[in-house]
């Protein structure tokens, strides 16, 4: 019989991984304030009018950092306990495979929805940000795109794949860092969600 057995990312794993894949905007965010904003950037001691001035000026690219950060660190670790837990998973002959390495192109889309933004230093701004990042948070964690990064895909390669489980035919989307998996292969597959894996080619 055909056997998959479901181990989902928990904790704070989704989030790293939603943060790392906007690494590359939170870059373009931070050096945006920073040009707007350079003539600000001036030692004037600890004060509140001080503080105040950097809230205000590079609040945005203080937070960005703080993330980037976050998902980096977090992104690293949540890997490395992959790639420990994987020989646990199961060995699969795939039957069809396509890449899925364009997939990250669609970023652009949501990418372009916060620069479209001026002014980092209004409140109502970065709080629109905020709130548009968070719908499309809670889309990320329920769909394939969870492992469709664009950091990710500087190192590892996206496959929509086909594989026989026992005598059943599945299919489900495969991150790995091997780049020329093939139909016929034998793949060391590790699901981490639904028809979500980490594996590598036996």
């Amino acid at each position: 019989m055909g056997y998959t057995r479901t181990n989902r990312l928990t904790g704070l794993a989704p989030l790293v991984l939603f943060l790392s894949s906007y690494l590359p905007l939170f870059i373009l965010i931070v050096l945006r304030q920073a040009s707007a904003n350079c003539c600000y950037l001036s030692w004037s001691g600890i004060n509140v009018e001080a503080l105040c001035c950097m809230v205000k000026y590079f609040g945005m690219s203080l937070f960005c950092i703080v993330l980037s950060v976050i998902g980096i660190i977090g992104t690293i670790i949540v890997f490395m306990n992959l790639q420990h837990r994987v020989e646990s998973g199961h060995t699969y002959r795939i039957t069809e495979v396509s890449s899925m390495n364009d997939e990250p192109l669609a970023y652009i889309a949501t990418y372009i929805i916060p620069i479209l933004f001026e002014d980092y230093s209004n409140l109502i701004d970065c709080v629109t940000i905020v709130c548009i990042f968070y719908v499309i948070y809670r889309l990320y964690i329920r769909s394939k795109l969870i492992l469709v990064n664009p950091v990710l895909c500087l190192k590892y390669s996206i496959y929509s794949v086909r594989y026989m489980d026992g005598d059943i035919q599945r299919q489900g989307v495969l991150i790995s860092r091997d780049n020329d998996i093939l139909e016929n292969d034998q793949t060391k597959m590790y699901n981490v969600g639904h028809q979500l894996f980490y594996g590598y080619k036996r």
